[in-house]
């Protein structure tokens, strides 16, 4: 039957092809309530599409478990020949984009009912999605818009990819007069099919192919589905209702085997009676609402049986029986036995894909029969269960509870390793959920039972996160004796990735507090990192040594570090990384007195959803403090709405910058005693948690504040503030300016207290635009305004709005603009006006000055920092 209203859909899908080869791949997303029409609509575009054009369709199945990556692994067979059965997750995301970017012709995909798709093909979605504007592919994508609420997780992936690279069509129902097209010759109006349909094609069609006496309309579609199956012969409606046991397709050779070969001479019939649809030799149900009409049909019983006959087959004649599959057909046939052997084996092949949310769905399967399983499998399944479950659901009680019961059955059984790498998971998890007593408690018992045990990997792991909580707390000469302890054991063991843990740990305590081997430690933690894939290790050191860099002062090698941090965390996906990182950037502009800058950069991370409070905390003080010196408004309540949050959390990292903002806004004030409450918090502090830089930074605020420090540690503190609290002003001064640390070098001018260096310190603020500083000048030195010669204050346009932080030249800038929307050299050209080579030198010296690889990196660092793209780029 032709399709009707729906040739302006398929006119857009074309459109969209035609467009990738000018402007770069994009999604479509074909979107309705079921049987509205989505496959026959992308059918009938892919059939108006040349011969040659390659295509490949993947389909999302409603099994109990969703297969990992079961549409992508159909994608990779259809477009490549491989994939079906490969385990190996990076062939399905960075070997795809490299084999889909060397196709020399436009491709076509297609992921049918998005809605039912497993969360690492969701995952696969949103990768493909942020790169799509480099690869000469349509990406089409189906699913039921009102099966997908809100918080589904399709659109938490959809929500990752850029505007301007997706867009969705809806489908409407049929019009009356469609209808009537439709209904030509049945014994049906128009009207009573529209008032029981409502305008869905699948309904209509499926009345219409109902045969009952004339004028009798079946008061549902499910009647209409049972009235025509119960017309064929017994044999054809086994067939059918055994059919129906198998969400998506079906092999041949399976029904083949389920009915004792009956099957083969029984499909042509239900094939041209539109039950089944085939395509060489799997079939699936013309439409998944038949499918389920007839799934019902069964009894309880009869289904269990069903079920149990095809999982049988399965596993007597498949060479390789797909996992999740038996686990389907066991789940069905409540098959304690096979649900046991064959659900963790399919958790662990799901886990392997990444794909942890379906790896804790078969475990979950498996833990209704647990109580039947021997102790040592049942612990396993606990312990399994918590550790998906954790990473792709949430730490909830039932989370922790498995973790207990994993830790209490390993004690029982006498494998005292397992029993302590759970009480660590317990400490872990009450960690991320910001209980902080708990999770020391079951450390401590997690080390208690490995203390005396063999070295071993569990060993190695608890000292390492032991280290990590002293650190976190700047109880820095234990983390470092507890991460070198870790080590011991990890090189002992052979563990690589917990040495990478452990000397990032030590490192950074180490450098923190001013020991130049810190850096040493962390370059081996990333280079350990980087060489065997373990890009969470990585990020973390890229993380914590920039900020230990910036610390130091060392603001060039910080900048270095942290562009090339940014770089591998967009290229991994690491999105939370990725803004901590780019908060720590913000942090390095504040420090380089760059404020607008810094303020662009903080505001854009803090626009970003689903980032935790603590990926947040770098850009919340950066943005507070940025605005406090540029005398915006709404500083001093972002100031102690970061506080808050920093109080949350607990850590001195946090608390400690922003009670020396507190003291600065004080003084910036004019307010002295404002500052006592805040230098009283930092003075009660043991000294060992503050770093050199941090010690200097509060006596430094402290003295401007006019605060007695007399009785304060001065040891080891950096050259700038040692001189500043010893009164050696106009040292301090030559030493900050020497750093380019312009707005300290300018404080210390103005302590001088003499006319001439207050007019130098105005200038010197107004270069760098500290607009509070300079009204803070005034207020401090009133009599001297005039003998320092000091003019108005008049806000001029900030210093770093007219320069761009990568130096790419106007015209360079505008060509950026492009290449972040997927256009093609020659699209630029042709749009400038400009030679194709002319955008080539464009292009070279932007991946050059962005230090990036390639043009896919450049589109990747614009979704991060879209701050990049100035606002008046209109030239041409």
């Amino acid at each position: 039957m032709p399709l009707i209203e729906r040739d302006e859909i398929i006119g857009e899908l074309r459109d969209r092809f035609d467009r990738v080869v000018e402007s770069g791949g994009h999604i479509v997303l074909v979107c309705g309530e079921a049987g509205i029409g989505k496959s026959s609509v992308i059918d009938a575009f892919l059939s108006g599409l040349a011969p040659a054009v390659p295509r490949a369709i993947g389909l999302c199945d409603p099994l109990h478990t969703p297969r990992p990556l079961g549409p992508v692994r159909d994608i990779c067979h259809g477009l490549f020949g491989t994939g079906l059965n490969d385990n190996d997750e990076a062939r399905f995301f960075e070997g795809f984009i490299g084999r889909a970017g060397a196709l020399r012709a436009p491709a076509v995909l297609v992921i049918e009912d998005l809605h039912w798709a497993d969360q690492r093909s969701l995952d696969w979605l949103n990768y493909i999605g942020r790169r799509i504007s480099q690869l000469p592919i349509l990406l089409i994508g189906s699913f039921r818009d009102d099966e997908v609420e809100a918080a589904h997780p399709l659109r938490t992936a959809l929500g990752g990819i850029p505007a301007a690279r997706k867009s969705q069509l809806f489908l409407p129902p049929l019009s009356i007069e469609a209808i009537r097209q439709i209904a030509s010759g049945s014994s049906y109006s128009a009207e009573q099919l529209n008032e029981i349909t409502g305008g869905n094609p699948f309904f209509v069609t499926e009345i219409i192919n109902h045969r009952q006496e004339a004028g009798i309309v079946p008061v549902s579609v499910a009647d209409a589905v049972n009235a025509r199956i119960n017309a064929l012969p017994a044999a054809m409606r086994d067939l059918i209702e055994l059919a129906s046991c198998c969400p998506g397709e079906v092999s041949l050779d399976l029904l083949q085997a389920v009915t004792g070969g009956a099957a083969a001479s029984l499909l042509p019939d239900v094939t041209d009676r539109h039950f089944l649809v085939g395509s060489g030799r799997h079939f699936k149900f013309r439409h998944e609402l038949a499918r389920l009409v007839a799934y019902e049909r069964l009894s309880p019983p009869a289904r269990s049986d069903a079920h149990a006959k095809i999982m049988a087959a399965l596993l007597e004649h498949e060479a390789e029986p797909p996992l999740d599959m038996i686990v389907h057909h066991a789940q069905g046939a409540d098959s304690r036995d096979v649900v046991l052997d064959y659900a963790p084996r399919a958790a662990e092949q799901a886990a392997k894909l990444g794909a942890h949310r379906e790896a804790a769905m078969h475990l979950e399967a498996a833990l209704k029969y647990v109580d039947h399983a021997a102790p040592e499998l049942a612990a396993d399944i606990y312990e399994r269960w918590a550790h998906e479950a954790g990473l792709a659901l949430s730490i909830d009680d039932d989370v922790i509870a498995a973790r207990k019961k994993a830790a209490a059955l390993w004690k029982q059984i006498g494998q005292p390793e397992r029993v302590g790498e759970n009480l660590r998971w317990l400490s872990r998890m009450h960690w991320y959920r910001g209980e902080a007593e708990a999770a020391q408690r079951y450390l401590q018992e997690a080390i208690a039972v490995l203390e005396n045990e063999l070295p071993s990997s569990a060993k190695a792991r608890a000292y390492a996160l032991r280290a990590q909580y002293f650190m976190l707390q700047d109880n820095m000469p234990d983390a470092i004796h507890w991460a070198r302890k870790a080590l011991d054991i990890a090189d002992q063991v052979g563990d690589a990735e917990t040495r990478a843990h452990a000397l990032n740990t030590a490192g950074s305590a180490a450098l923190f507090r001013g020991d130049p081997q810190g850096e040493a430690d962390l370059r081996e933690s990333l280079e350990i990192a980087r060489r065997h894939g373990f890009h969470v290790e990585a990020a973390r050191v890229f993380t914590n040594l920039s900020e230990c860099l910036i610390e130091m002062g060392a603001l060039q090698a910080a900048e270095d570090l942290i562009e090339e941090g940014i770089a591998f965390d967009t290229e991994h996906d690491l999105d939370a990384w990725t803004f901590y990182l780019i908060g720590r950037k913000a942090q390095l502009r504040f420090e380089q007195d760059r404020y607008a800058e810094a303020s662009a950069i903080a505001r854009n991370v803090l626009t970003r959803d689903n980032q935790t409070l603590l990926m947040q905390m770098p850009a919340k003080i950066i943005l507070a403090r940025s605005k406090l010196r540029l005398n915006e408004s709404g500083a001093l309540e972002d100031l102690d709405a970061a506080l808050a949050g920093a109080v949350k959390i607990g850590e001195p990292q946090y608390l400690v910058p922003l009670h020396i903002a507190r003291i600065e806004a004080a003084v910036l004030a004019g307010d002295a005693p404002s500052a006592a409450a805040h230098i009283d918090w930092i003075a009660e502090l043991d000294p060992s948690l503050l770093s050199p830089r941090k010690r200097g930074e509060f006596l430094f605020w402290s003295v401007l504040a006019g605060h007695d420090i007399a009785g304060q540690d001065r040891a080891d503190l950096p050259e700038g503030f040692a001189a500043f609290v010893t009164g050696a002003f106009e040292r301090a001064h030559e030493h900050f300016d020497g750093l380019g640390a312009a707005y300290l070098a300018a404080w210390s001018l103005a302590a001088r207290g003499a006319p001439e260096d207050i007019r130098r310190a105005d200038d010197l603020f107004e270069r760098i635009d500290a607009m509070a500083a300079r009204k803070a000048l005034r207020l401090r030195f009133p009599d001297l305004i005039a003998s320092a010669g000091l003019p108005p204050l008049q806000r001029g346009k900030y210093r770093d709005a007219r320069q761009h932080p990568y130096g790419l030249t106007r015209k360079e800038q505008i060509v950026l603009r492009f290449l972040a929307n997927g256009s093609s050299n020659e699209a630029i050209a042709r749009e400038l006006s400009r030679s194709r080579r002319t955008v080539e030198n464009h292009v070279s010296s932007i991946l050059s000055k962005m230090r990036a690889k390639n043009r896919m990196e450049v589109v990747l660092r614009m979704q991060s920092e879209p701050w990049l793209l100035a606002d008046d780029q209109r030239e041409r």
